[in-house]
């Protein structure tokens, strides 16, 4: 994890952290969760649903939905250090097994480096503590 520069004040707190993530639909329909937030990591939990599904035999959650929870643990780490929210300029992800109904997931996002114009972050996703996805966004951290 990140160490703050020296003098390095919160940028964001926990509660506007939370009325970031859950203000947006999207987000609302996901049932998103900011379960752990410090400087330069979130943990965020998403809650199964059965429209997450992506077979006919509903036996494993559409890869997209996971991504797009790596998406919104690698901004929200970013943000927590910048102090508002960044767009998404690349996310690579590497799916490493299904996510199965009823699974609890959980996504931990750490900030690898806060720049000026860019900063890096690392996302990891899991379901019932198993190891779903790896992830590595890129967000605009350029001033606004």
């Amino acid at each position: 994890m990140p160490t703050p520069r020296k003098g390095n004040v919160e940028k964001i707190s926990t509660e506007e952290l939370t009325r970031l993530l859950v203000t947006p639909p999207l987000h609302q329909w996901l049932g998103l969760e900011l379960k752990e937030a410090e400087h330069g990591r979130v943990v965020i939990r998403m809650p199964y649903r059965q429209e997450l599904l992506a077979d006919v035999d509903s036996s494993y959650i559409h890869g997209g939905m996971l991504a797009t929870l790596a998406d919104v643990a690698g901004d929200f780490a970013v943000i927590t250090g910048v102090g508002f929210a960044v767009p998404t300029i690349d996310l690579r992800v590497d799916y490493l097994r299904p996510a199965r109904p009823d699974m609890e997931l959980m996504a931990e996002g750490n900030v690898v480096k806060f720049g000026r114009q860019v900063s890096v972050a690392d996302v990891q996703v899991t379901g019932d503590g198993k190891q779903l996805l790896v992830a590595r966004g890129l967000y605009s951290t350029a001033v606004r």
